[in-house]
């Protein structure tokens, strides 16, 4: 699955699209949605890229202060649009808490609420965006991972699905973790911990979809309790299923 999904950026790390996958109506999820870690490392080799493959526009779902630390090239050179939708502020990451880390799950309830904004830009941008759409945060599993299982459940999609696409995220960030073990052990966080939070539990992903299901009843109607219209939601499905 990672060889046929998996976009190679100089340099960007855990950027896969979102297609082939089957859905309850028996079509395919098209590659139209890309999911990825920060692109700050990206060379202007790495942004010719994008643009051949026809991403215009890219959603940013960190935080000011995560913009200020790790810029982003600039990609209006190549026509690409970068929409800032942070999901939170304040640091919500599993290394912004303090004392015992609560679980994948409970954060990502927390994502859900507190960046409401910042996914319904992500549904209304899919459905007037011209090209390909780009969505990431810094490591591209925990805000993005969220944002993946909101679209694929939105294009009907399986759970068991959404569920290995979220796995794949600790494959493919596996090269990174050698870069990120010293930097949290310097942030006070042991070994241990440190490689837990680059952890993409299968379990706290069902969690998440149970939470989903229990609130909302689905990703559909999460979007329309976060304010995105129906012709959105309509949009945003043809586009994935088309």
């Amino acid at each position: 699955m990672i060889s046929s999904r998996e976009l190679r950026l100089e340099v960007a790390h855990n950027v896969r699209h979102l297609g082939g996958y089957r859905t309850a109506a028996g079509t395919q999820t098209t590659d139209i949605a890309i999911r990825s870690a920060s692109l700050h490392r990206l060379t202007d080799r790495g942004l010719e890229q994008l643009r051949e493959r026809e991403v215009l526009t890219i959603v940013d779902f960190r935080s000011d202060a995560e913009r200020e630390r790790d810029r982003t090239p600039d990609a209006s050179r190549y026509g690409i649009r970068v929409v800032h939708a942070p999901v939170f502020q304040h640091d919500m990451s599993p290394a912004g808490f303090d004392g015992e880390f609560p679980g994948f799950a409970v954060m990502y309830a927390m994502f859900l609420e507190v960046g409401a904004a910042a996914y319904r830009t992500l549904f209304e941008t899919f459905a007037e965006a011209d090209g390909r759409v780009l969505f990431h945060c810094a490591a591209g599993k925990d805000r993005t991972g969220i944002a993946a299982a909101l679209l694929l459940d939105l294009a009907r999609v399986d759970e068991a699905t959404i569920i290995e696409d979220y796995m794949v995220t600790e494959q493919l960030l596996a090269p990174l973790k050698e870069q990120w073990l010293p930097q949290m052990r310097e942030r006070g966080f042991d070994e241990e911990r440190a490689a837990a939070l680059l952890a993409a539990p299968p379990e706290d992903m069902a969690a998440t979809l149970r939470h989903l299901r229990e609130r909302y009843g689905s990703a559909e109607g999460y979007a329309r309790a976060i304010g995105v219209s129906s012709d959105t939601v309509s949009a945003v499905r043809a586009r994935l299923t088309a």
